[in-house]
């Protein structure tokens, strides 16, 4: 009975626990996973740095695409493309227990923000010290998971 009632409040805990813990600081994307739709199961490994960087009230992301950079002396058509790899958002976030909602005010695509996409909400899914799951789930019920490790 003992036992039980410890288990019990472990559990009771742990979701209160992961709550407290704060997102500020620097975190690197190390994977994506997709749950649901065509891409079942599908993991997605990064060669490149995805960083994501939240302050008290601010965030900012910025990472390459995992395509082949080029080198030696390059295109029109190939530097359009090696900077259309590039992903760069800042803006405000406000955290609302376990949602995150993004005004996106700056971003490489202008269409981002513009008020119609405004806010991206993210549920979190995972939040602790050094980990930080992340989840969206679009209009087909397809699931996708960002997983980061803090870095700062």
């Amino acid at each position: 009975m003992l036992r039980s009632v410890a288990i019990l409040l472990v559990l009771l805990a742990a979701p209160a626990a992961s709550s407290a813990q704060s997102l500020k600081g620097v975190w690197i994307m190390e994977e994506s996973r997709v749950i649901g739709g065509p891409n079942d199961g599908q993991i997605t490994e990064f060669n490149r740095p995805r960083f994501l960087i939240y302050t008290d009230a601010f965030f900012m992301w910025a990472f390459v695409g995992n395509g082949e950079r080029p080198t030696g002396d390059l295109t029109d058509a190939q530097i359009v493309q090696a900077v259309s790899q590039y992903n760069s958002v800042g803006g405000t976030y406000i955290r609302d227990g376990a949602t995150i909602r993004y005004n996106q005010v700056v971003s490489m695509n202008p269409n981002i923000s513009l008020p119609e996409n405004q806010p991206m909400v993210r549920e979190i899914r995972t939040l602790t010290a050094n980990r930080l799951v992340t989840q969206a789930t679009n209009a087909e019920g397809v699931t996708t998971l960002n997983i980061y490790r803090r870095v700062e």
